[in-house]
């Protein structure tokens, strides 16, 4: 996996806890904020329908994250 830059990763932290602070205000429980997760990632591969590469760099690093967490490789910061 590419070396991500410390820039990028502050924005896409700070970001995600915008996200999470508005689901916490719209009272969305878990099962919902899953729901709302899998619908963006549907939207976003139909985006990168015309971009294959993209699209397959999105879904390894997804399916990488997803390993990870069942291998109890990500702590939460």
């Amino acid at each position: 996996m590419n070396q991500i830059s410390e820039e990028f990763t502050e924005r896409v932290r700070l970001l995600a806890n915008s996200i999470l602070e508005r689901f916490n205000e719209e009272n969305i429980t878990p099962q919902e904020a899953g729901w709302i997760i899998l619908a963006l990632t549907h939207r976003l591969l139909t985006v990168l329908e015309n971009c294959p590469a993209d699209r397959q760099h999105f879904i390894l690093q997804f399916i990488s994250l997803v390993n990870q967490y069942l291998a109890g490789e990500i702590k939460e910061d």
